[in-house]
């Protein structure tokens, strides 16, 4: 299930990607001046944005990876000012403490996370 950065990352991508399609829906219904609207789409600047169409979806793809549970641990990890990251008491969230390869992120109640708080 995505979260919440996930699902506004994906709202940016659909509107600068279907943009053009609301453009065309609007023409179509009377809105927009049809001959201004083929004008703009046929300019050489739209052609360009066009063949980089591909941009916007490396960038969706990246905004989802990125904000993934397990990628946002581990970049909260390793920042300079903090010690680790200690996930919460329960199944998830001792699987999340597993999933990052880091001996600074670790669940709640454990050996390794009273370490990382500088308990002893």
């Amino acid at each position: 299930m995505p979260n919440s950065e996930q699902i506004k990352s994906i709202l940016r991508w659909v509107i600068s990607t279907f943009g053009a399609t609301l453009a065309g829906f609007l023409a179509g219904k009377g809105i927009v001046d049809k001959d201004a609207l083929v004008s703009v789409l046929n300019s050489e600047a739209v052609t360009q944005i066009a063949t980089a169409a591909v941009m916007p979806l490396i960038a969706l793809t990246w905004s989802i990876i990125s904000r993934r549970e397990k990628n946002i641990t581990a970049a909260t990890a390793a920042l300079s000012n903090v010690a680790g990251v200690i996930t919460t008491d329960t199944p998830e969230g001792k699987a999340l403490a597993k999933s990052v390869p880091d001996p600074s992120v670790a669940a709640a109640g454990t050996v390794t996370a009273a370490k990382v708080a500088g308990v002893k």
